[in-house]
């Protein structure tokens, strides 16, 4: 596996609701979906072809998300990033579950089970999963921490990167009136400027590598 993932061989799936029928509207989330596509994109991050990035706003049902993200992930084989923002629920099972347009508390089957978006990542070949939650309750992902080791170990997905934007009983920020939510906001910032003081990001060692490559061919 490379450090730094291939472009062609790699996916992105990112999956986003700013309108709700009977949740909050989340403005910041459209915006959030923007940009990140057109980072990852770019020469700051994975530098993904606009074909391998597949923007899911708004899902109208489950499956409006399922299907792309099943083409992404048989197609990957290097690296599949999944990124989803919205309101996280949690359902009886004490499960994440993740809410779309039509989403009604109570109503589990107008939401996308996280454990549905876990199985489709199991049987991708992908080298490298990545996931970004940025909704409420996002530490679910990773089962609770007060549940039983074997059931921590059966939510998590081997090799597998998770972001989550809160711990599993926290609830998100989105600050009213900002640009993005708090999560991803800060995501794009690092992604875009790096970390005072931390390493150099990822773009600009993949600059220097291309240049020392092409002193050598002289």
């Amino acid at each position: 596996m490379s450090v730094l993932p291939d472009p062609g061989a790699s996916r992105a799936v990112l999956i986003g609701t700013s309108r709700y029928d009977h949740l909050e509207q989340l403005p910041a989330v459209s915006n959030n979906l923007t940009a990140l596509a057109t980072l990852l994109n770019g020469p700051l991050s994975l530098r993904l072809p606009a074909p391998h990035v597949t923007v899911v706003e708004d899902p109208p049902d489950p499956g409006s998300v399922i299907d792309p993200l099943r083409q992404a992930a048989a197609e990957a084989t290097d690296t599949l990033l999944v990124y989803y923002a919205g309101h996280g629920l949690i359902d009886p099972h004490d499960a994440l579950i993740l809410a779309l347009p039509r989403t009604q508390p109570g109503h589990i089957e107008t939401s996308l089970n996280y454990d549905w978006l876990r199985h489709i990542l199991l049987n991708s070949p992908a080298q490298r999963h990545i996931v970004l939650l940025d909704c409420c309750y996002s530490g679910l992902a990773l089962g609770r921490m007060s549940a039983p080791q074997e059931l921590a170990d059966q939510a998590a997905v081997e090799g597998t990167f998770l972001l989550a934007a809160s711990a599993e009983t926290r609830t998100a920020l989105a600050p009213v009136g900002d640009a993005h939510t708090a999560f991803t906001g800060a995501l794009l910032d690092t992604l875009r400027h790096g970390i005072p003081g931390g390493p150099l990001p990822a773009s600009v060692i993949a600059g220097r590598h291309l240049a020392f490559d092409g002193d050598l061919r002289r």
